[in-house]
């Protein structure tokens, strides 16, 4: 979940696919027939954010509860909550021009030497799930007390460009592929500073074994160029293979690259961080793999290479194909 605002969705021309293959030991990359990546024109659209904290309230509220409510702790805590926000996970949120998103939650480590995180055991995954997004603009009354407030004093009170936004889940590591039972993902999303938001909800939290109110700090972080020309990149991949229970999603967006990929109940998440440097002859720095759980293959590590920089191009795994969607390029 991220904040963004709701843009008409660009489209990227699709070219005709041309049987040009790159062998490897373990897949095939057939790159598409295309001119110059389309340049993106609004690249406001595509977003890179991490979650600082998440902090459980009753649902439902209490009435008169201040909403939002945590960005007051440790001052103002009416309800007598916990009085710090705490934030257990690593959660980076990658979200493409069209709105394609990749979510991944892993849980923080709190050993003094942390494993090989290429090796990642299962329960290391809190979640992880990819679809779409999309954000409309709401008005909500303001909340808390009203006795004893001018008029006055409650328009001053009501939040400004407040969102409401919806996260559907095409791919979700607590649901087998094609599940019907996954509930409505959606939040309020407040503007607290140029780069963070707070997003106000309620569902299911497995960890506490309850339906909570959860407020989930974002911090929006700017996307890089990772190569010599200064540019930015995005690029968008799909599987989808319905009749065997299997579907996956990776997006790379700048300096990140995140995949999720299900085979029915079995989850396979990656996540590659880009780092500065003098390494490789189109690529300034190098890229490598920060998170690695499941054992299925998760094509992250092709997302750089220039043969799959165009729509149509396809990485072929076995009987899988991972087909390029969405390729953008913009400074």
């Amino acid at each position: 979940m991220t904040s963004l605002s709701d843009s008409k969705n660009p489209s990227p021309s699709k070219q005709a696919s041309k049987a040009t293959q790159t062998a490897d030991s373990s897949f095939t990359i057939t790159t598409a027939s295309h001119g110059p990546i389309p340049t993106l024109k609004d690249p406001s659209s595509a977003n890179i954010s991490k979650r600082e904290y998440i902090y459980f309230l009753p649902y439902p509220l209490p009435p008169n509860a201040e909403v939002p409510y945590s960005i007051h702790l440790p001052d103002k805590n009416p309800l007598n909550l916990p009085s710090h926000q705490f934030e257990p996970t690593s959660t980076v949120v990658l979200t493409s021009p069209n709105h394609t998103f990749v979510d991944i939650r892993i849980y923080k480590s709190f050993k003094t030497t942390e494993p090989n995180p290429n090796q990642g055991h299962s329960q290391k995954l809190d979640w992880a799930f990819a679809g779409t997004s999309s954000s409309v603009p709401i008005t909500l009354p303001p909340s808390g007390p009203h006795y004893g407030k001018s008029k006055k004093r409650l328009e001053e009170d009501t939040w400004e460009n407040v969102t409401h936004s919806t996260w559907t889940h095409w791919v979700d590591s607590r649901y087998a592929v094609g599940s019907s039972d996954i509930p409505v993902d959606e939040g309020d999303m407040y503007p607290i500073a140029p780069e963070l938001t707070l997003e106000v909800g309620h569902g299911f939290h497995p960890a506490l074994d309850a339906v909570k109110t959860h407020e989930e700090m974002w911090k929006d972080e700017d996307v890089v160029s990772t190569n010599k020309a200064g540019s930015k990149i995005c690029v968008v991949m799909r599987c989808q293979a319905d009749a065997v229970g299997v579907r996956g999603v990776v997006v790379r967006l700048g300096q990140y690259c995140q995949g999720i990929m299900m085979a029915g109940e079995k989850t396979t998440v990656e996540r590659w961080e880009w780092k500065d440097g003098e390494n490789g002859e189109d690529e300034e720095g190098e890229w490598k793999r920060s998170v690695r759980i499941g054992d299925g293959f998760v094509p992250c590590g092709v997302a750089f290479r220039p043969e799959v920089l165009g729509v149509g191009a396809v990485v072929k795994f076995h009987d899988f194909e991972w087909v390029v969607e969405e390729a953008w390029e913009w400074k």
